[in-house]
């Protein structure tokens, strides 16, 4: 009888081991999600992630270990961080251990901010399920997939965006003058910051999405942001690109629609306004590797031959370049504002 009891025993425990290894291998699941992918330097990241066990037995051990890329710092408690962050050769880590009971879950955050402009990869995971008796384990790793962007910090070079305000003031003035509330152009996306009484219900109510009247002007006032990635050196493109963003933040602010060219890998974007409209001059500012395509005579040549009645220019570039600049003054009906990344402000 004691034979059989101990066969019984045996057998249990093998069967219990074979399992555990077996299904822990496919049970076990990790996702992460990051409420960010387009972030400034200094910005706080939400990074959740969730682990799941989607068998019909527990596991009794679960390791979970997600690598952020070079660059995050992490932002949490004391304790938090010497609990659960570990620094190693492979880089910054996040170390968890816990127990999962059948068709249950754990789901937690960390915050974490980068510090430079680039692109960054969420991280990898990776995924160690024990067996029951502690003797064997299972390590899978898993790729995230996504990607955090990192555009430029906003320019606090206040002297060199002195210029910007006064033109910024005189096209708030022009669009209140020749704006016509009869003369209905079409409809752009809701900003946020325009009155109630401009949304349109009706095409809200078909796209989905919140949207605004757009009016016809009689001269419409717009603005053309000019980069010129051509001439300058890593230092002074990092500001240009900074003072593209300040830019572009404060015409939305004073809901001025405006375009954007460049000369470089810093793509194009038409006139508009809205998040929706600066997101894509984010996202290239954030991807730039500083690399320039033509010269600047040859986006000024490109601004002439598109020229719009009641444009006006911010110029961004690292050297000035008075020949093309008073090309482009003579093309256009109001003063260009120049920005220098040498640092002050032209007009």
């Amino acid at each position: 009888m004691i034979p059989w009891i101990l066969f019984g025993v045996i057998f249990t425990f093998a069967a219990l081991e074979y399992l555990s290894l077996r299904l822990g291998k496919y049970s076990a699941h990790a996702s992460v999600e990051v409420d960010l992918p387009l972030c400034a330097p200094g910005e706080e990241i939400t990074l959740r992630y969730t682990i799941s066990n989607r068998s019909s037995f527990p596991l009794l051990f679960v390791g979970f270990s997600l690598y952020l890329d070079d660059g995050a710092e992490i932002c949490e408690s004391e304790d938090w961080m010497r609990e659960h962050v570990v620094h190693d050769l492979a880089g910054l880590r996040v170390d968890r251990r816990l127990r999962l009971m059948p068709h249950c879950k754990c789901t937690d955050r960390v915050r974490f901010r980068l510090s430079q402009r680039g692109l960054y990869s969420v991280g990898r995971l990776y995924l160690e399920i024990g067996d029951y008796l502690g003797l064997h384990s299972i390590v899978r790793s898993i790729e995230c997939g996504g990607r955090i962007i990192c555009t430029a910090p906003l320019s606090e070079d206040c002297p060199a965006l002195k210029p910007v305000g006064g033109i910024l003031g005189e096209q708030s003035v022009l669009r209140f003058i020749h704006e016509d509330p009869c003369l209905l152009s079409g409809y752009r996306e809701y900003s946020g910051r325009e009155p109630m009484r401009q949304i349109s219900w009706t095409q809200s109510a078909k796209l989905g999405q919140w949207m605004v009247k757009q009016m016809d002007h009689t001269a419409e006032a717009s603005v053309v942001v000019l980069l010129n990635m051509y001439g300058g050196g890593t230092e002074s493109l990092e500001r240009c690109l900074a003072l593209v963003r300040t830019v572009c933040e404060l015409l939305e602010e004073r809901k001025i629609p405006y375009a954007f060219r460049s000369n470089g890998d810093v793509r194009d974007v038409t006139k508009g306004l809205g998040r929706g409209h600066v997101f894509p001059i984010l996202r290239g500012i954030g991807l730039s590797r500083l690399v320039s395509y033509t010269g600047f005579g040859d986006l000024v040549d490109r601004c002439v031959a598109e020229r719009e009645r009641d444009h006006s220019f911010i110029v961004i570039t690292p050297a000035a370049q008075d020949a093309l600049l008073r090309r482009l003054q003579a093309a256009s009906d109001h003063r260009v504002v120049v920005l220098g990344a040498e640092g002050g402000g032209e007009s």
